[in-house]
């Protein structure tokens, strides 16, 4: 009986069980398991169905998420993977929009290509301090580039629009206006999932390694053949990128840029997103944009509902409730919400065993 049970035990172990990994080739699958295809595959269908499921205004809140959750990806790969602190990540976004600007109509996915990549540019060079320079030094230098660049977005109007900014028509593909919510959803798709399934598989691979290992311990990376240069500037690169095209799909989606849009308290919010999903993860970068976004939507919902009388009032008071909520969640749940999905999910793995 008892060779019998273990020999089922294995058997669902070796089937379902997503902890067992047999090759290198199945750790680094995005769903290794029969139950974790199927849950990938109703979650891309789910997706694809959403725009028929929502209404206009949570299909625009759904459609900010996920730009939100790109964007706080690629700063992810830089802070919770190569351990790199930025300071600068609006103003990457704000060079993607004003890029994908120029671009509009037919050609907007290329310009929102154009965008992250002019993005990722300015990211090389923007890494090159890194090099040289750690910590609250290199923070420093990007919130430099942060100034710089709100002054460039306000000052250089033949390209910007100064202060007023640029207007935009709305994106079109195949034909197709994309002027609602519901069906710029799937241009953030077309760009959203491709670069959030080679997030995920990078920090799998070679690569991934190289960002934790640096971001653990430079020195010791550089002793075991990591080559610093080329990691740290990559990892800059590929954050600007992801900053790039998310700023081209929010333009897209307010059909306006503006230097208003792109301030260092939005480089603050990304780096919250971060620290509140749980760093280096990108279940994390979702999470957190989920927590920063979505909770002064109903912050501003429930103020709403309380009539205009008490509106002006709790207005004031809608930030210092969401910043108590980040330092009360910081202290119950240092490792993000991450970490408190994992003991969940660990709970149920093991259930109805108690460990």
């Amino acid at each position: 009986m008892f060779a019998l049970s273990k020999r089922l035990t294995d058997a669902f172990s070796l089937r379902f069980a997503r902890a067992v990994r047999e090759t290198y080739r199945e750790d680094e699958a995005y769903a290794s398991t029969p139950l974790g295809r199927l849950a990938l595959y109703a979650f891309l269908l789910l997706l694809l169905l959403l725009p028929l499921l929502l209404g206009p205004y949570p299909m625009y809140v759904a459609t900010l998420v996920a730009i939100g959750a790109l964007s706080a990806l690629g700063l992810h790969l830089l802070v919770g993977g190569a351990g790199q602190i930025s300071l600068g990540h609006a103003a990457f976004m704000g060079v993607g929009a004003y890029a994908a600007s120029h671009l509009t109509g037919p050609l907007a996915p290329l310009g929102i290509l154009l965008g992250g990549g002019i993005a990722a540019f300015l990211g090389l060079l923007l890494g090159l301090p890194s090099l040289r320079i750690k910590g609250v030094y290199l923070a420093i230098a990007t919130l430099a580039f942060q100034f710089l660049a709100d002054y460039v977005f306000k000052t250089w109007e033949a390209v910007t629009g100064g202060i007023r900014g640029r207007t935009l028509p709305p994106p079109e593909v195949l034909g197709l206006v994309l002027d609602t919510p519901e069906k710029l959803w799937y241009l953030v798709l077309l760009f959203a999932l491709p670069l959030f399934f080679y997030g995920k598989r990078l920090l799998m691979t070679r690569a991934g390694r190289a960002f934790r290992a640096v971001r653990d311990n430079d020195l010791s990376a550089r002793v075991a053949g990591v080559d610093l240069t080329r990691t740290k500037l990559l990892a800059f690169a590929l954050s600007a990128f992801y900053a790039g095209v998310a700023g081209g799909l929010l333009a897209g989606l307010y059909k306006a840029v503006t230097p208003e849009y792109f301030p260092l308290s939005v480089s603050i919010q990304y780096l919250a997103m971060v620290i509140v999903g749980g760093a280096g993860t990108v279940l994390g970068a979702v999470l957190g944009a989920f927590f920063v976004l979505l909770i002064p939507e109903v912050l501003n919902s429930f103020v709403g509902a309380l009539g205009p009388e008490y509106a002006a009032q709790l207005a004031a008071w809608r930030n210092v409730v969401f910043g108590g909520l980040i330092l009360l969640f910081l202290v119950l749940e240092p490792l993000g919400l991450v970490g408190l999905w994992g003991r969940v999910r660990d709970y149920f793995r093991t259930w109805p065993l108690p460990y």
